[in-house]
């Protein structure tokens, strides 16, 4: 039977390319229309450069976008994912074509009827039944099994959709099968069909009519579904169909850096206000994150601070952030706006108080495990960082936040002690002098001990494992001692940028003062603020990388073999591991420690949970939680079967000290610093 094309028929007197005309222009002018007013959405915000290095993004796009690289982090939900991504890349040529032959443009034609046609229409139908088996799956998936990760999404959307898709995969498998029976195996000579050759077992191959009627119906209402679900994705969270693989693109390069009060605006006296106040004080690519959360869960099903209850949900911050932009620029009416284009008082609640509320604001430790774990590279840290400094400028920061940075302002450290006194733990020191560098002076290596390794007494015994290890090692080194300030990296995540600005300069002038190569810390604080947020290229090392280029070079000789039968296991601090991918130097480390035994926790490396150590959180607790983060960390630490925990963060080993002793485990649980367990063996 010779086979008519539904668009070549008459309908209602009509030739169907004329529908098919009038439904691409249609649909386009809808669709072009609501990316227009999403458009303006994005252009309110601020200025954020995001074009440069484009070789490196560009591989970045191909290997996070095309080749969905973090999506298997979640093994089974990644793989479907991946497999109906795939299926929307192979059948976008399919949509192209079956579009373009009902406008009677026929662009394809020649390919198809070419050798590349029977191998792609093969590919073609084994993804039409992959994607169909990957949105049943997503469908039963959430219908049956409620990840809670999935909590607080937009569910009756992800159904719409995942049927949306569905049916379209049905349709063309329809429009296909009934081709195959009415023309015969001619239609797709040299093609092997599943998808279109399962369809034609369920169709009535004795009746050319229905066959026929089937046929032409299948293609309509795919080609309509096809334009609805182009218009639909806009609408909501699968916009991210069309913004995640530009995400990805634009995406931070610098772990561990923080954007300025303002990209371009270099006086902070230039600005009339700081941080975010309303959604256009969000940089244009925060807004683009919002349309591009897929609202899959991975960042709060990661965050700490959910976990142990507080109250914080990363995805619940996009979300509300992203509702409140669509109520703020609606796609078919003007807002309620007063005479100087403000929503209407009753009508714009407050981000920072209203929408986000300040608990959920200081639960956050900017450990970054949401941002490692979003396959799309939405950045969260940034802008909560941007809400905080709102509230430091309004006043709205807890009271306890008050004398801590009057400290950091009147002597440069948290404490409020006298710069003089930053050099009384070498006092301490048997038999390792310690150089006191004045401005002019000349050293290889600076040793950087911020504030609290120059004054809490628990991480002064750090600080002297250190130099006693620069010393036997015959390393020239010194100290800033009263010419350092503390390196202001808990004021700046705490939002207090003009302190932060303050605190570096008085440490920039003093580094250029001296020369030196290269700079090590005790704290990854500190040396990811030296590393990411100072202006000029230091060559800066956190003492782990350092001191496994000692032993490697045979400079240091752990050689004393550790006799106690202790299970260790190393803590991934956030500020060395995610922020920095410094992973690998401490576990070398102690891997040369003879007699070590050394196991892993389920969650370590990028996956490492946070202690709680850092940040705000050393002046502010949080009320609202269920166990502290520390608590959490240990009980992870006694699953592994670990008796002694190992970390190379001052502040993780305060908060698991605190916790242990708190905990009454003083008999079953240990922690140590790595500097420390180093220097006995040495």
């Amino acid at each position: 039977m010779h086979l008519i094309h539904p668009a070549a028929k008459t309908l209602l007197g009509m030739p169907g390319f004329v529908y098919a005309w009038i439904i691409l222009v249609v649909s386009l002018a809808f669709f072009s229309y609501i990316i227009f007013r999403r458009y303006r959405m994005i252009r309110a915000g601020q200025k954020d450069p995001r074009l440069d290095h484009i070789g490196s993004r560009s591989l970045d796009l191909l290997s996070y976008g095309f080749m969905q690289k973090r999506q298997p982090r979640y093994l089974w939900a990644g793989i479907m994912h991946i497999m109906i991504f795939w299926g929307f890349i192979v059948l976008g040529l399919r949509s192209i074509d079956l579009v373009t032959e009902g406008l009677g443009l026929p662009i394809l034609r020649p390919l198809m009827q070419s050798g590349f046609g029977p191998v792609y229409n093969t590919l073609k139908d084994v993804f039409e039944l992959v994607v169909l088996i990957a949105c049943t799956w997503g469908i039963l998936r959430r219908a049956i099994v409620k990840p809670e990760r999935y909590r607080g999404s937009h569910q009756f959307e992800a159904y719409v959709v995942l049927c949306l898709i569905s049916f379209l995969m049905i349709t063309d498998m329809f429009f296909e099968g009934s081709a195959l029976l009415l023309a015969g195996s001619s239609s797709m000579a040299g093609a092997w069909l599943p998808a279109s050759q399962l369809a034609t077992l369920v169709l009535p191959e004795s009746d050319p009519g229905v066959l026929s009627a089937i046929h032409s119906w299948s293609y309509w209402l795919h080609v309509l579904s096809f334009f609805f679900f182009l218009n639909f994705l806009p609408l909501g969270k699968h916009f991210h169909i069309i913004t995640a693989l530009p995400n990805v693109f634009l995406r931070k390069r610098r772990k561990g850096a923080l954007k300025p009060a303002r990209w371009g605006v270099e006086d902070l006296e230039d600005l009339d206000y700081l941080g975010v106040e309303k959604l256009e004080d969000f940089t244009w690519k925060h807004i683009l994150d919002l349309f591009s959360c897929t609202e899959c869960g991975r960042c709060t099903d990661m965050c700490p601070a959910d976990a142990i209850g507080r109250p914080l949900s990363p995805k619940m911050i996009t979300i509300k952030l992203r509702d409140y932009g669509y109520d703020k620029f609606p796609l078919w009416k003007k807002a309620s706006r007063d005479a100087n284009g403000k929503l209407e008082e009753g009508h714009e609640p407050k981000i920072v108080g209203d929408l986000i509320t300040d608990d959920e604001i200081w639960s956050c430790t900017t450990c970054g495990a949401c941002e490692e774990e979003c396959p799309i590279f939405i950045e969260y840290i940034d802008k909560i960082i941007d809400m905080r400094r709102h509230l430091i400028e309004t006043s709205g920061n807890p009271k306890t936040f008050n004398q801590v940075l009057m400290h950091f302002e009147k002597t440069g450290n948290p404490f409020g002690k006298p710069a003089s006194k930053r050099t009384e733990w070498i006092d301490e020191i048997e038999d390792t002098p310690v150089k006191v560098l004045k401005k002019g002076d000349d050293v290889d290596l600076l040793y950087f001990v911020d504030s609290y390794g120059s004054y809490d007494p628990r991480i002064q015994a750090i600080s002297g494992a250190i130099v006693k290890g620069l010393h036997l090692a015959g390393i020239d080194f010194g100290i800033l001692g009263p010419l350092e300030k503390d390196t202001g990296h808990q004021v700046r995540r705490m939002g207090e940028e003009g302190l932060f600005q303050f605190l570096m300069e008085e440490n920039m002038e003093t580094l250029k003062s001296i020369r030196f190569n290269r700079i090590i810390t005790t704290d990854p604080h500190a040396f990811n603020t030296l590393k990411n947020d100072y202006p000029a290229p230091f060559k800066v090392f956190h003492y782990s990388q350092f001191f496994l280029t000692l032993i490697e070079k045979g400079r240091l000789k752990p050689t004393n073999r550790l006799t106690t039968k202790d299970i260790y296991t190393y803590h991934d601090p956030c500020y060395l591991g995610r922020h920095n991918e410094i992973y690998d130097e401490p576990r070398k480390l102690l891997r040369s420690l003879p007699g070590l035994q050394l196991v892993e926790m389920a969650r370590s490396r990028d996956r490492s949970f946070c202690c709680g150590g850092g940040d705000i959180i050393l002046w502010h607790e949080i009320e609202n939680e269920d166990m502290r983060m520390a608590d959490k960390r240990i009980q992870m630490a006694r699953e592994a079967g670990a008796n002694m925990i190992v970390t190379a963060c001052p502040f993780c080993l305060i908060h698991f000290e605190d916790a242990i002793k708190t905990g009454g485990l003083e008999d079953e649980m240990g922690v140590v610093d790595l500097m420390e367990l180093l220097i006995s063996t040495v």
